[in-house]
């Protein structure tokens, strides 16, 4: 190789990050989630609807599109002569109708409020897709991991078959417990069988956000978000519940309703409107002078004199819907306190239960299984109390791979339900 050219790949190798070239053939948590975001298309959805409601809110703010009148007025039917008759004129007239007291004001912050909702309807949606890509990217890391732990146990039970095989062969145990030993290998090649059909299932679901070519990509381990500790108090996160955005939603709702009150108080207001005409006509008097040209003025007013099964109805129809609104807040928010209350408990049982794993259950078993091992082999314990112990280890540390996961998503709950910046 050319001496100048080996030089340059070193150094685009030193220049090179290094994260990126770690995350070649890998998929990251980070990596999952950004892909899951810009792939959502309801995501996407709801940012065209809040635009749409946008440009209504413009389009509301403006006066009914004027009228232009064109015509002939008193045009003889014996001659069809326009210049035969005094009255006859060629007429150009402009209708222009008013709104209803304050009413565009009050349709263009209807939809404004529309539009709010629907930005925060895509909030909303944006934490739900983190949250089930979160899940099911944890769902993915738990089958691995499990899998990662079996095939480390393995090589203990294939251990203890060859113990059992090598007593058998100096007459020190019975054919019974080789036949055991093989038998609790073939359940763990049973379970890496199970595991190998959840990966498959589990890799499905998260190809449902991030596409299939991510989703067979080996996960790249994350323990900083695994171990994620909450900074705050039950009181403070409660606090932190009125940035979500479906109360956010349910309030652009209400304001929606509330404009909807005032916008049928309008409509008991009168409507005005004004029609200029100009009229043209040909022809002379009898004096032989030109005939005058006419001009119109007309104001014209829509009075609501009958109220009782109209403006009425619709005014005590809005208010009920705002009344409505008000009751649907209220109980949206009692539901999402409820659900932070329950998974908050949940994480700081999961923490307590993680503790006593790593303090007492995982170096108990694991003593409990090497002081087996080692009666086994002096004669004083039974084959089948050491592979007890060796299962109840493999137990409890598959059991600590769950707590550890059920934790994470114990803590991508919290972060659905109070933000992702809190």
């Amino acid at each position: 190789m050319n001496p100048s050219k080996f030089l340059y790949l070193i150094v685009l190798f030193m220049l090179t990050p290094s994260t990126q070239l770690l995350a070649d053939g890998f998929l990251s948590l980070t990596l999952a989630e950004k892909q899951a975001l810009e792939n959502d298309p309801l995501t996407h959805s709801f940012e065209q609807q809040a635009l749409a409601f946008d440009e209504q809110a413009v389009a509301a703010g403006q006066w009914p599109d004027p009228k232009i009148r064109f015509g002939l007025l008193s045009v003889p039917t014996d001659s069809y002569d326009l210049e035969q008759e005094p009255m006859t004129q060629i007429l150009v007239g402009y209708q222009q109708m008013l709104p209803r007291g304050n009413s565009l004001e009050y349709m263009t912050a209807e939809k404004q409020a529309r539009s709010q909702s629907k930005r925060s309807e895509q909030s909303l949606r944006q934490r739900q897709v983190l949250l089930n890509v979160r899940r099911a990217w944890f769902q993915v890391y738990l089958q691995d991991q499990s899998e990662k732990i079996i095939r480390q146990n393995r090589r203990l039970f294939k251990q203890q078959l060859e113990v059992s095989q090598s007593l058998y062969a100096a007459g020190k145990n019975q054919q019974q417990d080789v036949l055991q030993a093989e038998l609790e290998l073939s359940l763990l090649e049973d379970q890496l069988q199970q595991i190998a059909s959840r990966k498959q299932e589990t890799r499905a679901n998260l190809s449902r956000w991030t596409g299939y070519e991510l989703a067979q990509r080996r996960l790249r381990e994350q323990p900083d978000f695994l171990r994620s500790r909450l900074p705050y108090q039950l009181d403070e996160l409660i606090s932190m519940l009125s940035d979500h955005p479906e109360l956010k939603k349910k309030a652009a709702m209400i304001a929606v309703s509330r404009e909807g009150v005032e916008l049928a108080r309008q409509k008991y207001k009168p409507q005005w409107g004004f029609d200029v005409s100009y009229g043209k006509r040909d022809g002379e008097n009898v004096d032989g002078s030109q005939r005058a040209d006419f001009i119109s003025a007309i104001a014209s007013i829509d009075l609501p004199i009958f109220t009782d099964d109209r403006q009425d109805r619709e005014l005590s129809a809005q208010k009920k819907k705002l009344q409505a609104s008000r009751y649907d807040i209220s109980d949206t928010r009692l539901r999402i306190v409820s659900q932070l209350k329950s998974v908050y408990a949940r994480w700081l049982k999961l923490n307590e239960r993680l503790r006593l794993y790593d303090q007492k259950v995982l170096p108990q078993s694991r003593q409990n299984a090497d002081a087996a091992m080692n009666g086994y082999q002096s004669g004083v314990v039974s084959f089948i109390t050491l592979t007890r112990a060796r299962s109840a280890e493999l137990k409890a540390q598959l059991q600590r791979l769950q707590l550890d996961v059920g934790k994470a998503m114990a803590y991508t709950q919290i972060r659905f339900l109070i933000g992702e910046d809190a």
